[in-house]
């Protein structure tokens, strides 16, 4: 049985506050896994050491029936985009690390986070880019030749 959006928001705001929930991959969207190894006794910045991890797509989430309480752990269904053809693959996280984001191995020596992609807005960007290279084309059409090609001598 699917888990939806609006269930794992519940479950992790037992634990967390309502404005450290973030917008995290569900059903079909994209995301990146980005991670970094967490040495002993250092303290590292937010934005210190991290490497990209590769592309994924969200397939859907699953309680974890096992758990108890009902809804302690959750299953993340994704497609790895590291390989073809694409990879069915399953995290076991808590709701906390999934609306946040990120979370850290069992062993707690490295720390990966997901990042989700918005496709939505592609189609738009693609449509402006088209507009601007129409646009420059209108506007070099009425000027002159800045390079002057000159016919070859002939010895």
């Amino acid at each position: 049985m699917g888990v939806s959006k609006e269930e794992i928001t519940d479950l992790a705001s037992r634990y967390i506050s309502r404005d450290e929930i973030t917008d995290f991959p569900f059903d079909g969207e994209l995301f990146c896994l980005l991670s970094r190894e967490l040495p002993d006794g250092k303290v590292l910045s937010d934005d210190e050491g991290w490497g990209f991890g590769g592309y994924a797509i969200c397939i859907g989430y699953t309680f974890d029936e096992e758990s108890k309480p009902h809804g302690k752990w959750i299953w993340m269904h994704y497609a790895s985009l590291n390989s073809f053809p694409p990879q069915a693959q399953v995290l076991k996280l808590q709701p906390p690390h999934i609306v946040k984001g990120s979370f850290q191995n069992p062993e707690r020596t490295h720390e990966i986070r997901m990042m989700k992609i918005d496709t939505k807005n592609l189609k738009d960007r693609n449509e402006n880019k088209d507009k601007n290279a129409k646009n420059t084309e209108d506007n070099n059409q009425g000027r002159d030749n800045v390079v002057a090609f000159r016919p070859k001598k002939k010895k």
